[in-house]
């Protein structure tokens, strides 16, 4: 293991969080709120130890596979341990690092959890932060230094295999460099673009900074207690939901358009699965919220339910916001869907599972998985039918390899086990079952809201410490795809040191 390399990034890593705390400095300094000592403390933190590893560990030694996981996965948590210390050291979180580290976990994974029960009294520059640790988690923090890496003399290939999410690894140029680049800039260009979208509607620069933060990540973290709903505003429901669907799809596909590559956006197979699944989800939804026959005492609790029986337009706008948020795993709430049909809400829940496209900021199982799942059950029942018959896997015209298949395979059964298992444990420290299975999906497939006690207009502070650290752990799974993060287990527990000694 080269342990050298592996704390020389990680010192470039700490480097560029440090540099990125000057911008919520910044916002800090601007509108004399009262944290600017916690992000100067956390700023300069950040950058001794980064410095410190950078100056102390020299190594040009290229990385392997191995190394690049182990890069990726403590990267992450590195950078939410010292992402989290601004939030300690101020007395909005009571010095509870546990909860410090669930809030800047949620960020940087682009969960959108939180354990905050009022948002809008956080001062502006922790608020700001909390909203850019989804920027840079959205796009990767580790694709940015992927891009700086030739700096230090080391190779980044390993790093863009385990920070990509996806089952294959999609370039746009032959150097991984480069790619990142690219993708970075792509990302750059359309924040640039919503946030002048969202001042149009408004906002001022810091709140639509914040909500592009959080839009493109598909992050959903808010300015607001109430989350976009605060607003009520349909022209910034709809400039939001546009970057929400954009960001839910491979970002390769945002190069091809931009290229005036038409055909090659609207000929991928998953960008059209993902738009029917959304548009199917919608109509349904719609039509269930709209046509369900409410109780008096529901109409009377929750006044919103008459406004559905009465408008269809009403029940389209927020169907739609809602989908393509869950969908997305962006995890912004515009209604109360907790107050919707069972229907609507299962509905949602499985919405959860699937997430984005592949190469998206979005989380979940991922398009292109389900997509294959579905192709490679077609195939094995067409065999029970013809055994005698080959069926190749093909998604439109490309054939799916079959480690591609083993892959999607064994990453969803995982994905199953880990929520089995993380729901059973939740049940087991005292919580029902809604509340447990919907903050497990929730987390594992990085939306952030789920049902019951996390719901749309709910949060995270109740969960035990325990819980919570449960929950981080299932956030940093499901935003690095299982397996970046379960093969740095298999590199500290089953070492070819260790299985000599069992032998012995």
């Amino acid at each position: 293991m080269n342990y050298r390399s592996i704390l020389k990034i990680q010192g470039l890593l700490l480097v560029i969080l440090s540099i990125a705390m000057l911008f919520p400095l910044a916002f800090s300094l601007y509108y004399g709120s009262n944290d600017t000592n916690e992000l100067l403390a956390g700023i300069a933190i950040s950058l001794v130890t980064g410095v410190v590893f950078l100056l102390s560990f020299k190594s040009k030694e290229p990385l392997r596979p191995r190394e690049g996981f182990v890069i990726v996965t403590t990267g992450w948590i590195l950078a939410s341990l010292f992402g989290a210390l601004p939030f300690y050291f101020h007395e909005a979180f009571g010095g509870n690092f546990i909860n410090c580290v669930f809030e800047t976990m949620s960020g940087f994974t682009t969960t959108g959890a939180t354990i905050l029960t009022d948002i809008e009294s956080l001062p502006k520059g922790l608020l700001f932060w909390r909203s850019l640790t989804h920027w840079l988690g959205g796009m990767g923090i580790i694709l940015l230094a992927i891009a700086l890496l030739p700096i230090l003399g080391l190779s980044s290939t390993q790093m863009f295999r385990a920070e990509v999410p996806g089952p294959t690894m999609d370039k746009i140029s032959p150097k991984i460099k480069d790619t990142a680049k690219i993708l970075w800039m792509i990302y750059i260009g359309m924040t640039v673009l919503e946030t002048t979208l969202l001042m149009f509607g408004g906002m001022d620069l810091f709140t639509a900074l914040s909500h592009t933060f959080g839009t493109l990540a598909t992050g959903g973290f808010s300015t607001l207690n109430g989350s976009i709903a605060g607003f009520n505003n349909v022209y910034i429901e709809i400039v939001i939901m546009f970057f929400m669907y954009l960001a839910g799809i491979n970002f390769v596909l945002h190069f091809h358009l931009i290229r005036g590559n038409f055909s090659n956006f609207f000929s991928n197979r998953e960008w059209r699965f993902y738009t029917i699944i959304l548009l199917l989800a919608i109509t349904a939804i719609t039509l269930n919220i709209h046509f369900t026959d409410y109780t008096d005492t529901q109409l009377a609790d929750h006044p919103m339910l008459s406004i559905y029986k009465e408008n269809i337009g009403t029940c389209i706008r927020y169907a739609s916001f809602q989908v393509i948020s869950i969908t997305t795993t962006t995890g912004f709430v515009s209604t109360n869907f907790e107050v919707w049909p069972a229907f609507s809400k299962i509905l949602l829940v499985l919405l959860m599972f699937i997430g984005g496209s592949a190469g998206s900021t979005g989380g979940g199982i991922k398009q292109i998985r389900i997509m294959i799942i579905l192709k490679f059950i077609k195939n094995e029942i067409k065999k029970l039918t013809y055994p005698r018959a080959f069926f190749s896997l093909k998604i439109g015209d490309q054939s799916i390899q079959e480690y591609v298949v083993r892959n999607v395979i064994a990453f969803f059964l995982i994905f199953m086990f880990l929520f089995a298992g993380i729901t059973l444990f939740l049940t087991f420290m005292g919580y029902d079952i809604v509340t447990s299975f919907s903050a497990t999906i929730a987390t594992l497939g990085n939306i952030g809201p789920g049902l019951a006690r996390v719901g749309a207009v709910e949060n995270y502070a109740f969960f035990d410490p325990i819980s919570k650290i449960v929950l981080i752990f299932s956030m940093l799974l499901g935003r690095l795809e299982l397996y970046s993060v379960l093969i740095l287990f298999y590199t500290l527990f089953y070492t070819k040191r260790l299985f000599g000694k069992m032998k012995r």
